[in-house]
């Protein structure tokens, strides 16, 4: 799986450097979410700018990170661009809201 990863102080910016999300590149994917939450990245910035092609399984990895990050910082989404990618929009808009709530109850 091609990606990227760029690493700040404050966050960490992912980016799928796929066309596809996939049942193929899921199992990578949902891995390395994992190791970057093993190294202790707080702020995980996921960019689906490149991805032209969201399926079910590529879903599930993306919802692994908000299950991870739900107690560890924060998961933001961003690069919704694609027409295929925006019918997975309502999970997605669904998701950021459960993160914005959870946000908002932290003190």
């Amino acid at each position: 799986m091609k990606y990227s990863v760029d690493k700040q102080d404050r966050y960490t910016v992912f980016q799928v450097e796929e066309e596809n999300l996939n049942s193929i590149v899921a199992p990578d994917l949902k891995s390395e979410i994992v190791i970057l939450f093993n190294e202790g990245v707080n702020n995980l910035i996921f960019d689906l700018s490149r991805v032209k092609y969201v399926d079910s399984s590529g879903l599930s990895a993306i919802l692994t990170a908000d299950r991870l990050w739900k107690e560890q910082g924060s998961f933001v989404l961003t690069g919704i661009e694609h027409p295929s990618v925006k019918k997975y929009s309502k999970f997605l808009v669904w998701i950021a809201f459960c993160l914005w709530s959870r946000l908002k109850q932290k003190p």
